[in-house]
């Protein structure tokens, strides 16, 4: 599904894995180019980890995996703390606390990046209901 907010383009996919991301780094014309944001949010069903590439308009892309920050101190990065997707890592607390923390949010993780990325950029998809 292609949808547009504001200023934003949009693409939904269900089918586990998101086509850009698949392709961005071999095709040259989906790579990101300056002054064009990209932010690419993917559960990798059949291919874990969940991950998001965040493309910020300097030509160049980040990643990180659901549970993480680009480790880029960006606005996303921001969002994405600000919405609780970012656990604690081992050298903040000990291996158990992480490990525990992972097992116990972990389920809520997908909300918590997708709340991050439409609160960045006030991204809404026409007819979704908080939390879904």
């Amino acid at each position: 599904m292609y949808g547009t907010c504001g200023d934003w383009v949009y693409v939904l996919e269900d089918w586990g894995m998101a086509t850009w991301a698949t392709g961005y780094r071999a095709v040259e014309s989906m790579r990101p180019a300056p002054d064009e944001e990209i932010v690419c949010v993917m559960v990798n069903a059949w291919n874990p980890p969940p991950r998001i590439i965040h493309a910020p308009g300097d030509g160049r892309a980040r990643q990180a995996e659901f549970g993480q920050d680009t480790g880029e101190d960006s606005a996303l990065d921001a969002a994405l703390h600000a919405a609780g997707a970012v656990f604690p890592s081992v050298g903040e607390v000990d291996e158990g606390a992480v490990v525990a923390y992972c097992e116990e949010d972990g389920p809520r993780l997908p909300v918590a990046v997708f709340t991050a990325v439409g609160a960045l950029r006030s991204v809404r998809r026409s007819g979704s209901r908080p939390g879904r």
